[in-house]
């Protein structure tokens, strides 16, 4: 026995709402049926599914930021700073038992492929985080690379360099044989580099997997129960379990067409809308 909120299969819809690039969030109107359906068509074909424009855009309000003024040569504490991250683009299913895509489908279309839970484990991806915008959560997890962003080591090399050069002129000045050797100096600032580089990595792939809401968005956002990855999903046909058009929709029946379209093996489910969902 499962509890109704989860499903053996993971659903990629391929319609969805149109993508604003200006303020980058999705908007509340649907791409017409006839974009979902040529998607489909498309995955089917390449037998991928891939990234899209959707990316994720994180708010967070960082407590306490540190920054070094250039001029002043200090460095200084800002309090409250809005910060917007964007995240890398991802490519998504869905966990949602059959009973519940009715309502997914008000904000992602009635075209939809099914894909085994356990092709999507094996493909690498993961649930998504849910948390709402500004929470403490969320400005901790960017605290810690906020820190590591400060740091400028191309500064902190100048900082060295100019130290090093009064070291020498005095040595210089006062006829001592002597060269003033950095090359420890130099070696740890290229371990803060590579530190700082591997860091930014890790988080720019972890950041791809933070769902942030408002409190507007407990009946959309939050009840779509999202896994994502990063990497295109390359499948084959074992892989999926179902695949849901309508027959009725914009003047067209997508589902009959589809069967003259396309032939698929039979333990692949092709289904109409209105017979598997809407009865």
């Amino acid at each position: 026995m499962r509890p109704g909120t989860v499903s053996k299969i993971l659903w990629h819809f391929t319609g969805g709402p149109l993508w604003d690039e200006t303020t980058n969030k999705q908007l509340t109107q649907l791409k017409p049926a006839k974009f979902g359906y040529d998607a489909l068509k498309s995955i089917l074909t390449s037998r991928e599914v891939r990234v899209g424009k959707y990316h994720e855009i994180v708010k967070v309000t960082v407590h306490k930021k540190r920054k070094y003024n250039i001029e002043k040569k200090v460095s200084e504490i800002h309090e409250n700073v809005p910060v917007t991250i964007k995240s890398k683009p991802v490519c998504c299913v869905a966990d949602i038992p059959l009973q519940h895509l009715s309502y997914h489908a008000k904000r992602y279309g009635k075209i939809a492929i099914g894909f085994r839970r356990e092709s999507i484990i094996k493909a690498g991806f993961n649930p998504v985080m849910y948390t709402l915008e500004n929470t403490a959560l969320l400005n901790s997890i960017y605290t810690g690379y906020g820190a590591v962003d400060n740091v400028d080591p191309s500064m902190i090399t100048d900082e060295v360099d100019s130290f090093s050069s009064e070291i020498q002129s005095k040595y210089d000045e006062h006829c001592i044989d002597e060269y003033a050797d950095i090359s420890g100096t130099e070696f740890e600032i290229s371990c803060v580099k590579e530190a700082q580089e591997q860091i930014e990595d890790s988080y720019s792939n972890f950041l791809p997997y933070i769902k942030t809401f408002d409190e507007t968005e407990f009946d959309s956002i939050y009840c779509e129960r999202e896994w994502r990855s990063i990497k295109n999903f390359d499948f084959t046909l074992d892989d999926i379990a179902v695949i849901v058009l309508p027959n009725n929709q914009e003047d067209f029946d997508f589902y009959t067409d589809f069967l003259s379209s396309f032939e698929l093996p039979k333990k692949i489910t092709i289904a109409s809308w209105e017979d598997l969902i809407d009865h």
